[in-house]
């Protein structure tokens, strides 16, 4: 079989969490899980994508598992156990908001570790001009 082809940029939607402390996303309505999607300056283009995926591969321990214009799928292992958790972001159909979903793989309670991380990519993306508080 040739498998599924992924399809392309924002023609899916990332899920929200599962009902256990290890997650967030952008996707979700529940507080405790919700997190508002990272508000670009300018609509969304190929040097601000490069630069987008550059301060992801800059997070701790990332490596991208799929990557295409707009969305980026990332394996990120955390520097204490090295327990893998898994980012995601995802162009809005605007091009204008880059949703997120953070989630630990293992493990019930995150101790806020993906809310950081989304935190985190938000704040260096603000430095570099690319997103707006």
């Amino acid at each position: 079989s040739t498998g599924t082809v992924p399809p392309a940029g924002t023609d899916f939607t990332l899920d929200s969490c599962p009902p256990f402390l290890n997650c967030v996303s952008s996707s979700s309505t529940v507080g405790l899980y919700a997190i508002e999607p990272i508000q670009l300056a300018e609509p969304l283009n190929e040097s601000s994508w490069a630069i987008i995926q550059a301060e992801i591969l800059a997070l701790p321990g990332a490596s991208v598992n799929d990557a295409r214009f707009g969305y980026a799928d990332i394996t990120c292992h955390s520097d204490v156990f090295g327990f893998p958790d898994y980012l995601e972001v995802l162009i809005d159909s605007d091009m204008r908001r880059l949703n997120v979903r953070s989630q630990s793989l293992l493990g019930f309670y995150d101790m806020g570790v993906n809310r950081r991380r989304v935190e985190l990519l938000r704040s260096q993306l603000v430095e570099r001009r690319i997103a707006v508080d």
